[in-house]
């Protein structure tokens, strides 16, 4: 079980501000993702938080083992995703979202946990698609006196061939992301192969 922490932020604008840039690009990290890098690769999964006390705006992928690059992937609706990831082995270390009250508004941010390796983990040997897997946002009530507990369980459905076909018409009408034609060729090889 891993431990979610959360931090009051009281300018609800900035907030807001923040998950929409991260959102745009879908892929918001330190560095813009050149279309025409053909060493980077697509990747995806899906988080269900229905049972979270926030929603899912961002998720850390990071790389484990020698480096330790990290990737600020963007959401929407559980589905997370990044079109610029170098060569390495990478899991998602952490991620978040805001958990709105009334007027006010609260970043939460979860740990996923990087000791050792997790569910999420994938090798990115080569360029091109790969997922992380779908889980399941499971509380587990910590008591009066302690934070709340949580763990990620895999599920089955979305299934990966229906994760991609909604990130499939993402790429192709978030005009933010119209200029990854390579990811957006390489996703619709991986679902012509699901399909089979």
């Amino acid at each position: 079980m891993k431990t979610g922490t959360t931090r009051r932020h009281w300018l609800r604008a900035s907030l807001a501000a923040m998950a929409v840039m991260v959102m745009l690009a879908g892929c918001a990290s330190t560095e813009p993702v050149d279309p025409k890098n053909e060493r980077t690769s697509l990747v995806f999964g899906y988080f269900d938080m229905k049972d979270a006390p926030s929603s899912l705006d961002w998720v850390s992928i990071k790389q484990y083992g020698a480096s330790s690059a990290y990737y600020r992937a963007g959401a929407k609706e559980g589905l997370f995703w990044h079109v610029g990831v170098d060569p390495g082995s990478y899991q998602v270390e952490k991620f978040g979202g805001l958990k709105r009250v009334l007027v006010f508004s609260s970043e939460v941010q979860y740990n996923y946990g990087t000791h050792g390796r997790n569910d999420t983990a994938i090798r990115v040997l080569t360029p091109g698609i790969y997922f992380m897997g779908a889980y399941r946002y499971v509380t587990h009530d910590g008591g009066f006196f302690s934070a709340d507990k949580f763990e990620m369980e895999p599920v089955k459905s979305p299934s990966e061939k229906e994760l991609l076909t909604r990130l499939v018409a993402e790429l192709e009408s978030d005009k933010d992301l119209r200029a990854y034609t390579r990811q957006l060729a390489l996703a619709k090889r991986r679902l012509a192969e699901l399909s089979r």
